[in-house]
């Protein structure tokens, strides 16, 4: 097996420089089980080490065909790209199609479907977690088998490791396909085997999972519809620390419309907000009915969330001009300084275990984007301390909500030049007000401080806007 080069410098990418036992079996039982030969389209998805593309093109390159492309889908926008840099001759040559660069297709069954010739296609893909995500990418793989005037030959070969694996995995398969068996195992992993799309598949997965729930707009109760597709985190269930975010956010917006009008206080007009990481569409949903004047950026490095956000929006009536959805990473394609508003509630976890530090991109993205004034509203886990990395990065920080599982903090964006706070001492920090976290201040704390008076959230927002 040839050694896969490393990646560009991501976590995102979270590749290693060589093929492991699980893509070693995709590899052996593609061409033992599911016929992999020089007639094969190959369609790779979310691929992890990197080491199932790189084998895929040394094949293309040496088969009897090598003109036909290998097709790679990432549901990771970083990913995507971090493939499309190391791979940039095979991207420019044409022998690598990557979903959503390049004028790709970031839609599976589109791409796979949209790749011509006649044989067969043969799929190599990790089981995902999400059973969700299996059913979504086998609906839309099903699909792209029956898209021509006669069904053409598809078979999936889904790799895992066995603890991971269960008869459930086979049952959702078996809602698109005719055939699926596992195969033999390699060491602690296995493979499941897909073939003969099936005609009883609609080639839509169960398309969306849904729920509904109240959220407070305004302080007034209105239902919202939340649906979620493929692997989208949290399906379609409405995020506890969302909710709490959203919750603060709400009585902000609510106090500021009961101030007296001298207080120079006002319905925000030209409102740019953002949703960072925006998931199932939650806080997108709840910034187009609370804002709807305002133009509205939602972006997820996740292809699942962009689509579940969307979703999310039609399902409630709330697709508008000035409201856009992106497959972004980092909302990198946004102009610096245009936000006023941005709300933020990342990942902590990669894998099973607490990374603290995979939000400092985050943090740093919403930095860039927001205007000097702008505001951020970020939740995090209650046992992690964060008010000092937004105080560095963004600016005043203040605790604007708390329970046992989350906090909810609200940072202005400094000027530019100003200086940000110097670090607090390791140990010895001064204990907090009794129900106030380790590391957290109120706004009455930081004002005071400062010598100014804590400005509302209207105040904050016009102040951004040069009001």
């Amino acid at each position: 097996m040839t050694s896969t080069p490393a990646f560009p410098s991501t976590a995102a990418a979270g590749a290693s420089a060589a093929a492991d036992q699980t893509d070693r079996l995709i590899l052996a039982m593609a061409r033992d089980e599911a016929g992999w030969d020089d007639e094969t389209l190959i369609v790779i998805v979310d691929d992890e080490t990197g080491a199932l593309t790189q084998e895929a093109l040394l094949s293309a390159r040496s088969g009897a065909q090598p003109g036909r492309p290998v097709l790679l889908w990432n549901a990771s926008r970083s990913r995507s790209v971090a493939f499309a840099e190391l791979h940039a001759d095979a991207l420019g040559s044409g022998s690598l199609r990557i979903g959503g660069i390049d004028g790709a297709p970031t839609d599976l069954g589109e791409m796979t479907a949209g790749a011509g010739g006649e044989g067969p296609v043969v799929v190599l893909m990790r089981l995902p977690k999400a059973l969700a995500a299996l059913d979504h990418r086998a609906a839309e793989l099903a699909r792209a088998a029956g898209a021509g005037a006669e069904k053409r030959a598809l078979a999936i070969v889904a790799g895992g490791r066995v603890k991971h694996m269960t008869r459930t995995q086979n049952e959702v398969l078996e809602r698109h396909f005719t055939d699926v068996y596992a195969t033999r195992g390699l060491g602690k992993s296995r493979c499941l085997v897909a073939t003969g799309p099936s005609t009883q598949s609609t080639g839509a997965a169960q398309e969306a999972s849904s729920s509904q729930r109240k959220l407070a707009i305004r302080g007034q109760q209105r239902p919202l519809q939340l649906r979620g597709i493929g692997g989208v985190f949290g399906g379609a269930s409405a995020d506890a620390g969302s909710l709490l975010l959203l919750g603060a956010l709400d009585e902000a917006l609510v106090a500021d419309a009961a101030a007296p009008a001298e207080s120079g206080e006002r319905e925000p007009e030209g409102l740019m907000a953002v949703d960072l990481g925006c998931g199932n569409g939650l806080m997108t949903a709840y910034l187009a009915q609370s804002f709807p004047g305002a133009r509205i950026l939602a972006s997820d490095d996740d292809l699942d969330a962009v689509a579940s956000a969307r979703a999310t929006l039609a399902a409630n009536g709330l697709e508008r001009s000035g409201i856009e959805v992106t497959w972004d990473d980092s909302i990198s394609s946004a102009p610096s300084a245009s936000a006023d508003l941005v709300l933020l509630n990342p990942p902590f976890h990669e894998g099973a275990a607490i990374d603290a530090t995979l939000v400092h991109g985050l943090l740093d993205a919403a930095a860039r984007v927001l205007k000097p004034g702008g505001v951020l509203w970020f939740v995090h886990n209650s046992h992690l301390r964060y008010r000092h990395e937004l105080a560095t990065r963004i600016g005043l920080t203040e605790q604007a909500a708390r329970d046992r599982r989350f906090t909810v903090l609200r940072a202005q964006k400094r000027a530019a030049g100003d200086a940000g706070p110097s670090a607090p001492a390791a140990h010895g920090e001064t204990a907090p007000p009794t129900g106030r976290a380790s590391g957290e201040a109120s706004a009455s704390d930081q004002s005071s401080a400062s010598g100014e008076r804590e400005l509302t959230l209207g105040e904050q927002l016009d102040r951004a806007r040069g009001n």
